[in-house]
Parts: C-alpha cells; sequence; structure tokens
C-alpha cells in the first residue's frame, strides 16, 4: 500500500500506538459517514494509501481574500445573477387581466406578478399542451387523414377535407383551429379519453399542480391552471422547436382537394404580426386563447437588445386587443426597470 497508513515507528509507547489507532478508526468512521467510500474512492484508497488521503484532504487551503473561509475549506461566495429592481414597474391596477405573471427564463425569478395563483380557464393555451402529447407520439407529418366531423366552433376548416398532419399542426398553432388540433389528437392513435389522461399526467411532470384538462381544443371550461402553472407549460412547449417555429409562423395557407380551394390564415398573435404596435426586440413564441367563461388570453416570451428572455401570462384580460398591449406594457416596464446582472 505504499506508505503504511497504519505504521508505528518502533519504540512508540503502546499508549501512542493505540491513540493513533484510534484516530485512524475515527478518520475512515467519517469518510464512511459521508459517503465517501464509493467504487473509485475505495480503489485509490487501498491502492495509493496516504498519498491519496494527502489529496484528498489537504493540510492547508489557499486564502482568498473574497471567499468565506471555514476551518480548513475554502468557500467561495455564491453571485447572485438574478435581475435587480431599479425602478418603479407598472401598477397591477392598470391590466384589466386577472392574472398576470412574468418570470425571467434563465434565472427563474418572479419578476411580477398578479394573482398568480388563480385558478382561471384558460382556453386555448390548452393547445400548447395538446401540442406536447401530440409530439410524444411521434406522428409521421407527410401523413394525411380526414378532419373530424364534430360540431365544434372553427373558421379553417371544414369535416372531411384532407390534410397532412404537417398541416394540421400549423392550422392549430398558428390559426389555433380546434377541428385541427382534435383531428391530431384523434389521429395519433389513442382513445380521446386516454389522450387527455396524459394531458393531465404531463402537467403533473411539469409540476402544474393546479391544473386540469377535459379535452384537447380547450373550448370547455373545464381546462384551468393558474398564471404560475401555465408559465411553466410555455417554457416547456417553446423548449420543443417544431412547436415554437409553428407559434412564430406569421401565416399559412392550406389547400382543400375535397374542394378545391386556398384558405390563408393568418397567426392570432397580434404581437407578433405588429397589428399591435410595440417596441419589444422580439418575441420568441406564444398563443392565444378566448372562451366566453375565460376572457382573453395571451402568452408568450419575448427578448431585450441585450438577449435577457422573459415569459409574459395574461389570462382575462376584457377585450381582444387587451390581453396584447397589456402583455406588451408589462414586458416593457420589466426591460425598463429592472437591471440583469453581468
Amino acid at each position: 500500500m505504499g506508505n503504511n497508513f497504519l505504521q508505528i515507528e518502533p519504540g512508540r509507547e503502546r499508549s501512542n500506538r493505540w491513540r493513533n489507532f484510534f484516530a485512524t478508526f475515527v478518520i475512515l468512521s467519517v469518510i464512511l459517514a459521508v459517503g465517501l467510500f464509493s467504487s473509485d474512492f475505495s480503489e485509490n484508497f487501498f491502492l495509493h494509501g496516504d498519498k491519496f488521503l494527502k489529496n484528498t484532504f489537504p493540510v492547508s487551503v489557499e486564502r482568498d481574500a473574497q471567499a468565506s473561509v471555514g476551518g480548513d475549506v475554502l468557500v467561495l461566495p455564491k453571485r447572485n445573477f438574478s435581475p435587480v429592481l431599479t425602478g418603479e414597474l407598472i401598477s397591477p391596477d392598470q391590466f384589466t387581466a386577472g392574472s398576470v405573471f412574468v418570470k425571467d427564463l434563465e434565472t427563474k425569478t418572479t419578476l411580477y406578478k398578479k394573482n398568480p395563483y388563480e385558478i382561471r380557464p384558460i382556453a386555448s393555451i390548452t393547445k400548447l399542451m395538446s401540442a406536447l402529447v401530440i409530439l410524444e407520439r411521434n406522428p409521421d407529418w407527410v401523413s394525411s387523414t380526414q378532419v373530424v366531423v364534430d360540431d365544434i366552433p372553427d373558421t379553417h376548416m371544414y369535416a372531411g377535407d384532407t390534410y397532412t398532419f404537417d398541416e394540421l399542426w400549423l392550422a392549430a398553432l398558428v390559426g389555433s383551429s380546434n377541428k385541427a388540433i382534435l383531428t391530431l389528437s384523434d389521429a395519433v392513435g389513442w382513445p380521446r379519453e386516454a389522450f387527455v389522461e396524459r394531458m393531465n399526467q404531463k402537467a403533473m411532470e411539469l409540476g402544474m399542480n393546479n391544473s386540469r384538462f377535459v379535452d384537447p381544443t380547450g373550448l370547455d371550461a373545464g381546462n384551468v391552471s393558474t398564471a404560475s402553472d401555465v408559465v411553466l407549460l410555455l417554457e416547456e412547449a417553446l423548449r420543443n422547436e417544431k412547436i415554437k417555429q409553428a407559434t412564430l409562423t406569421k401565416e399559412h395557407n392550406l389547400y382543400s382537394n375535397e374542394r378545391k380551394q386556398t384558405h390563408h390564415m393568418w397567426s392570432t398573435d397580434w404581437l407578433l404580426l405588429g397589428w399591435i404596435p410595440n417596441h419589444l426586440t422580439g418575441i420568441l413564441g406564444g398563443k392565444t386563447g378566448y372562451i366566453p367563461d375565460s376572457g382573453y388570453n395571451f402568452v408568450m416570451q419575448t427578448v431585450d437588445d441585450d438577449g435577457h428572455v422573459i415569459d409574459v401570462i395574461v389570462l382575462g384580460a376584457n377585450i381582444h386587443e387587451a390581453r396584447f398591449t397589456e402583455a406588451r406594457d408589462v414586458a416593457q416596464s420589466i426591460f425598463e426597470n429592472y437591471t440583469w446582472p453581468e
């Protein structure tokens, strides 16, 4: 074992031998207690003996004037990279939305909140969860299927028309087509009950503990969540490039072979289209939602000139345009009044 860790020099008193043995026993007991006796540690310990111990438990540690030192262990201070509020934010009373929530994407710091835990219907924001579950089924995007015959509101497609999965995907996330998302959810091979069950399982996996889904479209007011939960859904959805690119598509044309007609759809995101004046550096993805029970909902990621990304959740605005203007105003207020440490 190289130098014998337990070796006692000749001539030592018996009492010293016992002291050394006891000290060795204590050291080994501490090592075992803190869980260092992994396979890697054991191998190095028994092959290299006291040389390994000296390297593992140094006698002295270099001191640093900027560090906090406890015993012989150097503990470097933690740097705070969270945004720091340096000005006054817009008052929550200025917003018609029932819930507003803003979070810094990188540090997960809450930057703004108004009723973030209030449970509300989320309408077509639901489609982001449906999209995540569809992607788990790994569909063949060039395959075709017929639009469902369900009697549900839709301005983009007719029952029985045939489209590829990719065309349906864009219709669902660009134009927020209810029939498109329902057709896709039916086409991936699960009964609707199983599909919705998976939506709820996914919500729990994401930590959306105050959310509940009852259908893939969001038309049912039973699809409920909170602003603090929805931000988790938004982040997970926009991590997927296929969802992100669809939400950044400004317009799309659908061609019906059955009716020999082309149908044009605009994105429902009016900030993305520039139809709501704004000075935001960039929109990185978003989704709208509306039913009478929910009011006007909008979620987005946006970025400033320095690359700082924030998640913005607006639920329950009182008119169509307000969800966009209020998302714009709170985002601009954040970027103007927070400083991100370099």
